[in-house]
């Protein structure tokens, strides 16, 4: 099953394995619409996390593939940052290198993203909904499907072939 990488419109990100993008989206709805986020396919997803004293889990690092997927995909102005800004001899941040970060990163915030056209809902009901719940087309879509498959399995029959 593959993986992906969402990069939400506020900077943020999120990783989740999924059958497809559709699917990727409807798990997503767990946060947020990732109707209008950008949706980055994986290969290879390796994280190290740490088990601090408090009991909580701390990013040590990430895998080689995926940092540089992170910092040229879904941040590439921070990452030219982190490549660029100036920093002492211990490569904590000068003070200008820390402004030229936090640049970056409301340059990144603002951003527009490289969104693909994504389906949208296929019936007036779906619509409905849609404004109702702000829920992803797909899992619309999905719902609406379902609904219908069930109405249609509950029907009574007189036994006649239509």
């Amino acid at each position: 099953m593959p993986m992906f990488m969402c990069r939400w419109r506020n900077g943020d990100l999120s990783f989740v394995f999924a059958a497809d993008e559709d699917d990727a989206i409807v798990q997503l709805d767990e946060w947020g619409n990732a109707d209008d986020a950008e949706l980055t396919r994986i290969k290879h997803f390796m994280v190290d996390l740490a088990l601090s004293e408090e009991g909580d889990l701390k990013l040590q690092q990430f895998g080689e593939y995926l940092d540089e997927i992170i910092w040229t995909r879904a941040f590439p102005t921070v990452g030219t940052a982190r490549d660029e800004a100036p920093s002492d001899q211990s490569s904590k941040l000068s003070a200008a290198g820390a402004e030229m970060m936090r640049k970056a990163v409301r340059t990144e915030k603002s951003r527009p993203l490289r969104i693909k056209k994504r389906k949208s809902v296929e019936t007036e009901t779906g619509k409905d909904l849609q404004r109702q719940f702000d829920a992803p087309a797909s899992m619309i879509n999905r719902y609406v499907k379902d609904a219908a498959a069930d109405q249609l399995a509950n029907m009574p029959s007189n036994g006649r072939k239509q």
